[in-house]
């Protein structure tokens, strides 16, 4: 798990190359990742192996108001991931969460060298408590081309940073792209559906209906991978919102966050490069 993997491998099931970066450590679990990763002919050049720290872990938990939660544990592999050795230069796009930058540690400034590198960057925040600050995120939120969040999320990083705007959703976006440079913004709002504000225009989408709803674990990665997939096909903001509800839809009917098997992306595949 991790929305970095989550993403590169709904990535890699749609179609599109990508490099997962990021490091294990020399453990079961660790062990179980990569073999994993060589099972779907995943690229493993961009993971590193710890010899002395662990495989990154999050326990997800009930709860009875968010549905889940998400114990995080310190100190973990991901904390130190050295820059890879091999890595395109530049790189076309940079997926990255916040969460990597959590500690004073090797991460953060390996996180820094890749935005540095970058000709575009798509930023996941993640405001999990208390693995985040506004100067820790502030360095990762200046000049992203797509911020992405949730509705909540806005609410939190306007009031952080005594950003002020108009009730509308919109006005809220615009403010909070306009004071860190931001090329646009994208927002998922739940059972409310979608937003994409890009200085241009305003875009919104109703949510995709849920089939066997199991949990929402990782709906939020499924609809950044299908949104990336959607932009680099050159398609409308709209189809871009329409393909990340669809993703997210069918990924809250799975136990996980990410299906078993290579077979679940095919259906996708086949309608969306047809333009359906």
């Amino acid at each position: 798990g991790g929305a970095p993997f989550n993403v590169a491998r709904h990535l890699h099931g749609l179609g599109v190359p990508a490099i997962f970066i990021s490091q294990v450590g020399d453990d079961i679990n660790g062990r179980n990742i990569l073999d994993h990763m060589r099972q779907w002919q995943m690229p493993l050049s961009g993971v590193a192996v710890s010899k002395t720290l662990p495989t990154g872990r999050v326990e997800v938990l009930p709860d009875p108001i968010e549905g889940h939660r998400f114990e995080i544990l310190p100190h973990q592999a991901y904390d130190y991931i050295p820059f890879p050795e091999k890595v395109p230069e530049p790189v076309s796009w940079l997926y990255h969460g916040s969460l990597a930058s959590r500690e004073n540690a090797t991460s953060r400034q390996t996180l820094l060298e890749l935005v540095a590198t970058s000709n575009r960057r798509f930023l996941d925040i993640n405001l999990r408590a208390p693995w985040w600050t506004p100067d820790t995120l502030a360095p990762l939120l200046t000049g992203s081309s797509i911020l992405k969040c949730n509705a909540d999320e806005l609410e939190t990083l306007l009031a952080v940073y005594s950003l002020r705007s108009e009730p509308a959703l919109c006005d809220k976006m615009r403010v909070f792209a306009d004071h860190f440079s931001l090329e646009s913004v994208l927002l998922t709002c739940g059972p409310e559906g979608s937003a994409y504000w890009d200085h241009d225009d305003f875009y919104e989408a109703v949510a995709e209906p849920v089939n066997n709803l199991v949990n929402t674990v990782g709906a939020g990665d499924a609809f950044a991978a299908a949104w990336l997939w959607s932009l680099l096909q050159g398609e409308s903001p709209e189809l871009r919102l329409r393909r990340g509800g669809e993703l997210a839809a069918a990924v809250c009917a799975l136990q996980g966050a990410t299906p078993d098997s290579l077979d679940f992306y095919e259906s996708f595949r086949s309608r969306w490069t047809s333009g359906e």
